[in-house]
């Protein structure tokens, strides 16, 4: 939560979960809250004030076992990350080529996954065979979206994956760029960049600095449709490590 690139901000947005409306105070059952305050948070370039909680188990970080839980409400952002959805499909415009655009998209939380629906349109513009003519419009496809991205933790990277892609209602019959096709290329483009960007699949600072990786991360929407991330991390070191993390944070906030 540059994802997808959906735009850079949607992908840090949604996966890096970094902005929020209002951070859960209560810690996971056998952890102890050790942060949770308002927090600078430099996500993708988009400077933000977000309330950020941490939680830990203090008798795994005796052992050097540190275990960290990162717990934000991103209700708000993700009506923000529904426009930079928006705003990446509008600018897929190319005069000699493809043409999208889109209806309101949404954003949902099924188990596991972030779904991505809206109702898209491509058109495809051609300018001659030397490239060289006034444009004309060659072919339009229209059609309902449902689109399902996994997120998952290999070996302490965070990724993401394409779960479902779908096209229903559709309109315009085209043997050139059918609509499933080209939506499947651009997704799966973006995801590959998204993955091979350490920006992305790194956990952010200042939790990099002392060797935690992601554990997991999931989401929930309650039936109010509030949205709620929680982001386990994990790292081998002292206890003063989670001493620096929360010292960092506090005075510097959290990169991505």
């Amino acid at each position: 939560m540059r994802l997808f690139v959906f735009s850079r901000r949607t992908a840090f947005g949604i996966f890096s979960l970094l902005v929020s409306s209002g951070a859960l105070a209560q810690a996971p059952e056998g952890y102890e809250t050790i942060y949770n305050a308002p927090t600078k948070v430099n996500l993708g370039g988009r400077p933000v004030i977000a309330d950020i909680a941490y939680h830990t188990d203090r008798t795994a970080a005796s052992q050097n076992d540190l275990r960290l839980v990162l717990t934000t409400d991103v209700t708000k952002f993700v009506d923000q990350t529904e426009t930079d959805l928006q705003n990446w499909i509008a600018a897929r415009r190319q005069d000699c080529g493809e043409r999208w655009s889109s209806g309101e998209p949404k954003i949902e939380f099924p188990p596991n996954a972030i779904g991505f629906s809206l109702s898209l349109e491509l058109e495809y513009w051609t300018c001659g065979w030397n490239g060289k003519s006034e444009p004309s419009l060659l072919t339009r496809e229209t059609g309902s979206i449902e689109v399902t991205i996994i997120p998952v933790v290999i070996d302490g990277a965070l990724q993401a994956s394409l779960g479902e892609l779908t096209v229903t209602e559709k309109s315009g019959v085209s043997k050139y760029l059918p609509l499933e096709f080209v939506l499947r290329r651009a997704v799966e483009q973006e995801i590959n960049k998204l993955n091979a960007n350490p920006k992305f699949y790194r956990a952010p600072k200042p939790l990099i600095d002392e060797g935690f990786s992601y554990q997991s991360i999931a989401a929930t929407e309650d039936d109010d449709g509030n949205v709620v991330i929680t982001a386990k991390y994990k790292a081998k070191g002292p206890a003063a490590s989670l001493d620096r993390v929360v010292e960092k944070t506090r005075s510097e906030g959290i990169t991505q």
